[in-house]
């Protein structure tokens, strides 16, 4: 209830405790889990909310159709569209393209590739307009007189877009940090057209607004990458990825199993 009310906070905590009112069927799982992804991103926990999408993403590529008897299918795949467009939103103000499964990569460049491009500039705030308005959850007040209204829905859209216009600003610093792994503060301000002392303020906001609180308080980063100023040098640090093995396997494994059903099949013609 509490993303619904536009307070994630209240809903984390019980996410934290997702078995506290029994079990579930695999379908409600999948709600509540969804649920869960959007009220990452509302607070701005961007890595965690594409971790999650992806997670779920995947498991609908691979096992949707043993849902088509489900009462619930046409809401799942509801939800499946509605998550992609989260997905594009979240990896417009965080691209960690690294964090998401290849098939999941290319369903999402399908669906959304053209917007994508577009919100990466500065010129994209109709695309996050349209593509919230089709995604967030149906907003409610706290008032019991009043359930769901426009206003409520406005209020928080109101808020999702001057997050991403603070975001937006903060495009340009972005991109010539990937360019450097040593660069001045001055020569960097050369660059971006601006002084020392607002590059400085920049490279602070920008700081602020890569790194979120988890639930155990500590702080985490959202960025692909990291930097630190040793007096008036910026030094740019980017984690080696590593390759995970064990994904490789899964993934034809998972091939194999399927040939060998469809094998199965013919055979039992």
């Amino acid at each position: 209830m509490g993303d619904l009310l536009g307070r994630p906070r209240e809903r984390v905590s019980y996410l934290a405790y997702p078995n506290l009112f029994g079990t579930k069927s695999l379908e409600k799982k999948k709600m509540s889990d969804i649920t869960g992804s959007t009220i990452w991103s509302m607070l701005f926990r961007y890595s965690d909310t594409v971790h999650q999408f992806n997670r779920i993403l995947l498991y609908m590529l691979k096992y949707k159709e043993y849902h088509q008897k489900s009462p619930q299918y046409d809401l799942l795949l509801k939800k499946n569209e509605q998550m992609y467009a989260l997905l594009a939103i979240c990896l417009s103000l965080c691209p960690q393209n690294n964090l998401i499964d290849e098939n999941v990569s290319i369903e999402l460049k399908g669906k959304y590739g053209t917007q994508m491009t577009k919100m990466l500039r500065c010129d994209g705030e109709k695309y996050y307009d349209e593509l919230f308005s089709f995604a967030c959850p149906k907003f409610i007040a706290a008032s019991p007189s009043v359930f769901y209204n426009q206003d409520t829905y406005r209020l928080q859209l109101k808020l999702f877009l001057a997050e991403v216009k603070q975001q937006q600003l903060l495009l340009g610093v972005r991109s010539f940090l990937k360019l450097f792994s040593v660069i001045t503060i001055g020569k960097l301000a050369q660059h971006m057209g601006s002084n020392e002392t607002s590059l400085r303020e920049i490279l602070m906001a920008y700081t602020h607004k890569t790194h979120a609180v988890d639930n155990d308080g500590h702080i985490i980063s959202n960025a692909d990458f990291d930097f630190y100023i040793d007096e008036d040098t910026i030094h740019v640090t980017e984690p080696k990825s590593i390759k995970h093995h064990n994904d490789y396997f899964l993934k034809h494994i998972l091939k194999f199993e399927e040939v060998i059903g469809e094998l199965a099949q013919l055979q039992g013609y």
